[in-house]
C-alpha cells in the first residue's frame, strides 16, 4: 500500500470531520472584494519587485526587494526584524514579520527573496502582456510574496488581524542556501517551532496544492585504479581501472533503482583518467590521461531525492553495498552533503488540503488536488514540516518557464490565488 493511499485509509477509519465551508462569511466576501479591488496595485508592486535583481549573491539587490516588502508589513501592524547571516556566507539572510495573538491557530507564512539570476543576467526587466507577466523571479518568489502580502492586507481591512498570531518568514538564500543550513536556517526553524500551521507561497500548479516535497542531499562518488599501460587491462596485475569501476557502479544504481517511487538519484558530471583536478565547490574539473594509460582515477558527482526520511536512510545503506562490489584492483567510496530534509505526506497535510479545496469551491475556484510530489523539487517549507501540526505548500500564483528566461506568470492567478490565501488565513485563525 502506497504512503498516500494509507493516509486516506487512516481519514476514512478515523471518520474525519472538518467545518463545512459550503458558503462565504461576509466578513470573507469583504476580503474577496477588497482583493479584486486591490489587483492593479498588486500587480504593479510584483513588477517592482521583478524589476530589482535579487540573484542569491546579490546580497544588496535582496536587502532592497525585502526593505520594500518589510515597510509594507509594518503599515499591517506587523514587527519586522531582519536576520543576518555570518559575512563569510554572502547571503542576504531573513526578513522575518510577526504580529502575535490568542485566537485560532498559529501560522507561519514561508516564502523567498531570492532568484537564480544573478546581477550579471540578462534575464532583468519584468514585461506585461495581456494576461501574463514576464520576468526574474515572478513566480519564484515575488509572485508568491506579493500574494502573501495582499492577503494579509485584505485581512486588515476587514479587521480580521486582531489577535491573531503570524509569523511571515522570507529567505534570502532559498535558490542556494547559506551552509551551513543550521546557521542559514535558524531563523526558519525558531519559527517553526512556535507555530502550528506552515503554509509556503512558492509557485502553484492549477488545481493543485503540495501535501508532500521530497528531499535532496548531494553525493560525491570516487574510484581508483592501478595505473599501467592499456594493454596490460582486465589482466590480473592491473586490474579494470577506475573508469569501468566508477561505470559499474553507476550502472547498479540506475537498474537498482530507477523503479523506485518518488526516489531519484542523478549524476550531474563525471570524469575520469590520470589526474582530476575539481574546483573548490566541486562544480566543475578538468582531467588529464593518455589513451593508452588504464585510468587511475574517476569522479562523479550529483543529487539524490527522496520522499521521506526512512527512504533516505535505506537508500543510502544499498549505495554503500553497490560501491562495496569492486571490480579487480579498484577501490571506491562514496560521500553524501546534506542538502534540504523531505517534507512527508501526512494525513494532518490532507485535512489541511480538504481545507484549502473546500474553501476554494467555496470561492467557485474548483476542487484542489494534491500534487504529485515527484512533480516539485525541495523547498524551504521542508526545514519547518517536522516542527508544525500540518504544512501546506505551492500556494503562490500559476506560471510556467521557473528557473529560466521564459519565467512568466499568469496574472489571472495572482488574484484567485489571494484570495484563497485571504479565507485559509481567516479561517485558520479562528480555530
Amino acid at each position: 500500500m502506497t504512503t498516500f493511499a494509507r493516509i486516506a485509509l487512516f481519514l476514512i477509519l478515523l471518520l474525519v470531520t472538518t467545518a463545512s465551508f459550503a458558503s462565504l462569511s461576509a466578513t470573507e466576501k469583504k476580503m474577496v472584494q477588497s482583493i479584486k479591488m486591490e489587483r492593479n496595485a498588486q500587480l504593479s508592486l510584483l513588477e517592482k519587485l521583478v524589476n530589482i535583481n535579487s540573484g542569491t549573491m546579490n546580497v544588496a539587490g535582496v536587502h532592497q526587494v525585502g526593505e520594500i516588502l518589510r515597510r509594507e508589513f509594518i503599515q499591517l501592524g506587523f514587527n519586522t526584524e531582519w536576520h543576518s547571516l555570518p559575512f563569510n556566507m554572502k547571503r542576504g539572510g531573513t526578513l522575518i514579520a510577526t504580529r502575535s495573538g490568542h485566537k485560532g491557530k498559529r501560522l507561519l507564512l514561508i516564502g523567498h527573496l531570492d532568484t537564480v539570476f544573478p546581477l550579471n543576467s540578462p534575464f532583468k526587466q519584468a514585461i506585461r502582456r495581456k494576461n501574463t507577466l514576464t520576468g526574474p523571479g515572478v513566480i519564484d518568489d515575488k509572485g508568491g510574496d506579493v500574494v502573501i502580502l495582499y492577503a494579509l492586507k485584505a485581512l486588515k481591512k476587514a479587521g480580521a488581524l486582531n489577535d491573531v498570531s503570524i509569523t511571515v518568514v522570507l529567505t534570502g538564500d532559498e535558490e542556494n542556501s547559506g551552509k551551513p543550513t543550521a546557521i542559514s536556517r535558524k531563523p526558519l526553524l525558531d519559527a517553526a517551532a512556535r507555530h502550528d500551521i506552515a503554509l509556503d507561497f512558492e509557485s502553484g500548479i492549477a488545481h493543485t496544492a503540495t501535501i508532500a516535497r521530497r528531499g535532496v542531499s548531494h553525493w560525491e562518488l570516487k574510484t581508483t585504479g592501478k595505473e599501467a599501460h592499456s594493454s596490460q587491462i582486465f589482466l590480473q596485475q592491473s586490474g579494470d581501472g577506475a573508469i569501468y569501476e566508477i561505470t559499474r557502479i553507476l550502472h547498479s544504481i540506475r537498474t537498482q533503482f530507477s523503479s523506485e517511487k518518488y526516489f531519484s538519484f542523478n549524476p550531474a558530471w563525471i570524469v575520469g583518467g590520470t589526474n582530476i583536478h575539481a574546483d573548490k565547490n566541486k562544480s566543475s574539473a578538468t582531467v588529464s590521461g593518455e589513451k593508452n594509460v588504464i585510468a587511475k582515477t574517476a569522479m562523479a558527482t550529483g543529487d539524490m531525492r527522496f520522499l521521506t526520511p526512512a527512504q533516505k536512510i535505506r537508500a543510502e545503506k544499498k549505495l554503500a553495498a553497490i560501491v562495496k562490489q569492486h571490480l579487480p584492483g579498484t577501490s571506491a567510496s562514496m560521500t553524501f552533503q546534506e542538502g534540504i530534509p523531505s517534507m512527508p505526506p501526512t494525513a494532518r497535510n490532507l485535512v489541511l488540503l480538504r481545507e484549502y479545496s473546500e474553501l476554494s469551491e467555496a470561492l467557485g475556484y474548483g476542487k484542489i488536488k494534491p500534487l504529485q510530489p515527484g512533480l516539485r523539487g525541495a523547498g524551504d517549507i521542508s526545514y519547518a514540516a517536522s516542527l508544525v501540526k500540518a504544512s501546506l505548500a505551492g500556494l503562490g500564483p500559476f506560471g510556467e518557464g521557473g528557473h529560466s528566461i521564459k519565467e512568466t506568470l499568469e496574472i489571472p492567478s495572482l488574484s484567485m490565488q489571494t484570495e484563497r490565501a485571504a479565507i485559509l488565513i481567516y479561517r485558520l485563525t479562528r480555530g
